[in-house]
């Protein structure tokens, strides 16, 4: 029975997958013949003598060759649903890396075709501008250019995705076929069957007719595992990832100078009362490393037994938040924190939602606005307000270029404290003041800056979640090194009417993002697998490719069974009891 279980599983599995593939091919439109716009091609992509094509009312759209080969057609429809590409601001843009048709408006910085993956940067660039269209349809009699599958894995990184991970889920689909081929002959011939003929149920019938297609179906069980070699161990590194690679040459010496000298000078002497109560009953909470950009250091965070407030003691001098935010938002780490906040949208609209019942503000500023992108989405809720972002880093410079915000202001909260005062109906804060040293003095700016009846709406992680405490460390909101203070509900209420803000609104299981156990289990993989050279680490680990990619393939049915028990133990938990790991709180300046 067991054996015929797992057959028809895999087959299911390997049809199901198609006829996702499959919808997506058959959305992609064809273009019309006509327009004379201009045509950006890849080196070896043919564009036919006298042969041009109509873009409609879209700024740009990514060209699609009917004939490209099946791997970067799987790869491109395993990334981008074009039935909702064009409509949907927050998918990223996306592109098949052969030739774009654009306006001459946004063609100020076009790419030479020498390196096809700064096609994909070049399409995000212009989808990422407010107002402007961009969409990815097929082009006829437009012949796709060769495919060097040693550009594999550096297409897959600027797609936003790991090969190592991807080689990972593709051996598991690869060993789920061979064990059904082993415990069930001759019925696992079938699974064999379905796992051949997947690309053919992908593209028959659709725009998409690679050259390549028979032959990829035929030998499939033996061509996956050379793409696995060849995807990682590919050498070839993108211009943007060489340049990237040069940062790292470069900043590393500054880097190797500071740490010679130790971490332990960024920490400040222990704390013996609670900053927020000043009770001397205390005790160690988490402790931990840090497990994203993974700098050198250990960290404290301790819980006042009085009032609750967790914060870190030791606490990072102004000199170790500066070495443990370098790289991070700006520098190296630019792309992938700008990747982590293009995500979900619900939470920024729900920011937005959350006045609605109150006021409808003429002005809004967002302090810590990152990128900007919850006043991209809050816009959608608000489109007759007015957004302005203040942000430390270079990157809310970038929202006001591309029409996110109305105004950017760059540096501290107090910088611009006079410039600011009066001039907004609300201001917000979401997940700014567990970064900073003294998030009181953040509100009292706030109460300060904001004109008698203006709001001031903040979320926070909360500290009372009970996963906090059983993920330890691996728990996403604990967030060392950068997380300063996590201020209860209750503390931040009472700190708000202090100043002369009244809470009138709150909302914890609304605001509670159901991923814990999938964030808790990736931090974890990602503490084994070998990391890209940085930095602070320049040396490159041998045989990273491959250690990463069985790290992944082990854990993916961890990743897998994570995500089950968010949407079952935790989202029920947090339903129930009306809690989550974060909280939202609105609050009105009254008059004196």
């Amino acid at each position: 029975m067991i054996p015929w279980i797992l057959t028809v599983l895999v087959v299911l599995v390997a049809v199901l997958d198609a006829l996702r593939l499959r919808s997506r091919a058959a959305a992609l439109r064809v273009l019309a013949p006509g327009g004379d716009p201009v045509v950006c091609k890849a080196a070896g992509v043919t564009v036919p003598d006298g042969v041009g094509w109509s873009a409609g009312d879209a700024a740009l759209v990514d060209l699609v060759p009917a004939d490209l080969p099946t791997v970067a057609a799987l790869d491109l429809l395993g990334s981008v649903d074009p039935k909702t590409y064009r409509e949907d601001r927050w998918t990223r843009g996306i592109s098949a890396c052969q030739a774009v048709l654009a306006t001459a408006d946004v063609v100020d910085d076009p790419p030479d075709g020498g390196d096809p993956t700064e096609f994909v940067a070049f399409v995000r660039g212009v989808k990422d501008r407010e107002g402007v269209a961009v969409d990815l349809a097929v082009a006829p009699r437009l012949a796709a250019g060769p495919y060097d599958l040693t550009t594999r894995a550096a297409r897959l990184r600027q797609l936003g995705k790991r090969p190592a991970l991807w080689v990972a889920g593709s051996v598991l689909g690869y060993l789920a076929v061979a064990a059904a081929v082993v415990v069930a002959w001759p019925w696992g011939l079938l699974a064999v069957a379905a796992y051949c003929a997947h690309p053919l149920l992908v593209f028959a019938g659709t725009p998409l007719r690679p050259k390549d297609l028979l032959l990829a179906a035929l030998l499939r069980p033996v061509r996956t595992p050379y793409l696995w070699v060849r995807t990682l161990g590919s050498r070839w590194r993108s211009t943007k990832e060489r340049e990237h690679d040069a940062y790292v040459l470069a900043a590393a010496p500054g880097y190797q100078a500071e740490l010679a000298l130790g971490v332990d000078r960024f920490l400040e002497p222990r704390r013996d009362t609670c900053p927020a109560c000043e009770s001397a009953a205390h005790r160690q909470w988490v402790r931990g490393t840090d497990l994203v950009q993974r700098k050198p250091g250990e960290f404290t965070m301790d819980r006042c037994d009085g009032c609750g407030h967790v914060w870190q003691n030791p606490r990072l001098t102004e000199a170790g938040l500066d070495f443990y935010y370098r790289d991070f938002y700006d520098g190296s780490g630019a792309s992938a924190a700008e990747a982590v906040f293009s995500g979900k949208a619900e939470p920024y609209y729900d920011r937005a939602r959350m006045v609605q019942p109150f006021t409808t503000p003429t002005r809004w500023l967002d302090v810590g606005s990152g990128h900007a992108h919850f006043c991209r989405g809050a816009k959608e809720v608000l489109p007759e307000t007015s957004f302005d972002g203040l942000d430390q880093g270079a990157a809310i410079e970038d929202a006001a270029r591309l029409g996110w915000i109305d105004n950017a202001y760059r540096g501290s909260f107090k910088d611009f404290a006079g410039e600011l005062r009066g001039r907004y109906d609300v201001i917000s804060m979401h997940h700014y003041l567990e970064h900073t040293r003294d998030p009181w003095s953040e509100l009292d700016l706030a109460a300060d800056l904001l004109p008698d009846g203006g709001y001031l709406l903040i979320e926070l992680p909360d500290p009372e979640w009970g996963l906090g405490r059983v993920f330890g460390q691996y728990w996403m909101p604990w967030f060392q090194p950068q997380h300063q203070h996590m201020m209860p509900i209750g503390n931040l209420k009472l700190a708000l009417a202090d100043r002369g803000l009244q809470p009138i609104a709150e909302e914890r299981g609304k605001a509670h993002l159901c991923n814990d156990f999938v964030l808790a289990g990736f931090l974890f993989l990602a503490s084994l697998a070998p990391r890209s050279p940085s930095p602070w680490q320049p040396r490159k680990a041998k045989f990273a490719a491959v250690r990463g990619a069985l790290v992944w393939t082990a854990g993916i049915p961890l990743l897998i069974a994570a995500g089950v028990l968010d949407r079952t133990v935790n989202r029920g938990i947090a339903n129930r009891r009306d809690r989550g790991n974060a909280y939202r709180v609105l609050a009105r300046k009254e008059q004196p």
